[in-house]
């Protein structure tokens, strides 16, 4: 593929009506693949999604008998093929396992899906991660409590230590995002280095489950947010949502920091 050529993307939302176009019932003796998850499981979509779009056959066991979530799943034989006991999980009708939502879609998908050659399925992988790394995080983050999975809980944080060199300071924020690692599955944050050499502040904006500060839930967590000036945001309030805006996409006035932006980093 000549690197003149931009990869063309198009997106497509299925309602899940049209989702269940995809199972397609053979014989009685005929074990269909099954893809196990709980009902609405948007990660469970792009299995579904991959499986219309190829012609694979599926099934899906969201509900009772077949499968039920926090039950179905931790039961020795469920464990002994997802012995992590995740959904979505896929078992082909030759006993084929996998869990993960990119792996399954990526068995269930066609050759026009995955790539036809080494480059196009680059592409796609690049996009796929790009899709959980980048776009996935803040857009969750916002999303999910409008669907009442979980609350709103912003917190602005600044640093409250002398900062020198930027890349020092630059080293604060991701030591920090290192020893938060076990976090990452319940919260979000964009932290950002204003200033330069000798006048730099940190700033940012966490976004955690719950309505408290997520730090003093383990020892471990405590290391370095003492550090920090913490403030409770109001999502309803002008102020908030130009923050969240600018501290979301790196650019703005920043007007309550008085320096230049330098660099962010996400905690994802």
């Amino acid at each position: 593929m000549s690197a003149r050529k931009s990869l063309s993307v198009s997106l497509h939302f299925l309602t899940a009506s049209s989702l269940a176009d995809t199972i397609l019932f053979s014989s009685p003796d005929y074990v269909l693949p099954t893809l196990y998850t709980y009902p609405e499981n948007w990660r469970a979509f792009k299995a579904q999604i991959a499986a219309q779009y190829s012609g694979a056959r599926l099934k899906v066991a969201s509900s009772a008998p077949a499968f039920t979530f926090g039950q179905t799943n931790r039961t020795p034989t469920f464990l002994n093929n997802f012995p992590l006991g995740k959904v979505p999980a896929f078992q082909g009708d030759d006993g084929f396992c996998l869990f993960e939502s990119n792996a399954i879609a990526h068995y269930l998908s066609n050759e026009a899906l995955r790539g036809s050659s080494p480059q196009t399925q680059s592409q796609v992988l690049q996009w796929v991660s790009f899709a959980d790394a980048e776009i996935i995080p803040p857009a969750s983050a916002w999303v999910f409590p409008t669907l009442g999975i979980m609350q709103f809980n912003k917190q602005v944080c600044t640093a409250i230590t002398e900062l020198t060199m930027t890349f020092m300071s630059c080293n604060l924020i991701m030591g920090m995002f290192q020893r938060l690692d076990k976090l990452r599955k319940n919260g979000f944050a964009s932290v950002i280095l204003f200033g330069g050499n000798n006048d730099s502040s940190i700033s940012g904006i966490w976004i955690f489950r719950g309505q408290d500060l997520a730090f003093t839930l383990s020892d471990d967590w405590q290391i370095d947010y003492e550090s920090y000036a913490w403030r409770k945001l109001d999502p309803d309030s002008d102020e908030t949502k130009t923050m969240v805006k600018e501290y979301f996409a790196w650019e703005g006035e920043f007007k309550h920091v008085g320096k230049p932006f330098s660099q962010g980093k996400c905690f994802k």
